[in-house]
């Protein structure tokens, strides 16, 4: 009797403790206080295996380009490269200096008034320290040959969630905005509209159609 008491209550102990065991286990998978990184992960069109590093540069306040962060990419193109969480205050540009610095004559309006932020300028290629290649995300091949309905893709991290709104003539482009940033990094996407041998007309916002590929360009 006793050892068939000890035996229910051995088992009891077995089920209580795969319990609480189970119940951990599910509880440590959710935390709510992992910081998540903003990263980009694609396979390059067109890469040229060797040992290579990709580079993503900006712009900055202070008029100087270089690179913020950087990642290897295997032999068949794939990568993942990760942007630095937060910049100084000094390399951001005010928002509306941010896509059309320089141009003037419009009715662009970023708000509140005093977001600031900064683009990914480019993607560069180095082997040895060398720019061998470059990347980029579109629907078109070269500057020459966008068409209507053409579409690229980069990157801008904005201090505060910003709102874009109206047009601004930019040389013999026009460049339109439309949609809401939020604070951090946020993919912006340059649609073509209108495309003649003279001008463009250019809409920004952050609606991402089908149909854009990352190439590489290089050796």
């Amino acid at each position: 009797m006793i050892s068939i008491l000890i035996r229910q209550f051995v088992f009891v102990f077995i089920i209580a403790l795969i319990s609480v065991i189970y119940f951990n286990c599910d509880d440590s998978s959710v935390n709510t206080t992992q910081n998540s990184q903003f990263c980009v992960s694609a396979q390059l069109s067109g890469w040229v295996p060797g040992n290579k590093t990709l580079y993503m540069n900006i712009y900055s306040n202070t008029k100087e380009i270089y690179p913020v962060a950087n990642c290897s990419v295997d032999d068949q193109g794939n990568f993942k490269i990760c942007f630095p969480d937060s910049f100084s205050d000094s390399t951001l540009w005010r928002a509306d200096s941010i896509f059309f610095s320089g141009c003037h004559g419009g009715t662009a309006s970023f708000n509140p008034p005093d977001a600031r932020g900064v683009e990914e300028y480019n993607f560069r290629v180095k082997k040895n320290d060398t720019v061998c290649g470059a990347i980029d995300y579109k629907t078109f091949t070269n500057s020459d040959s966008i068409k209507v309905g053409d579409f690229e893709v980069f990157y801008v991290y904005a201090n505060q969630t910003v709102s874009g709104s109206g047009y601004e003539l930019c040389g013999s482009d026009t460049l339109y905005f439309n949609g809401t940033a939020k604070s951090g990094w946020n993919k912006i996407v340059k649609h073509y509209t209108r495309v003649t041998t003279l001008n463009r007309t250019i809409l920004y916002d952050l609606n991402e159609p089908p149909g854009a590929v990352w190439r590489y360009h290089g050796n």
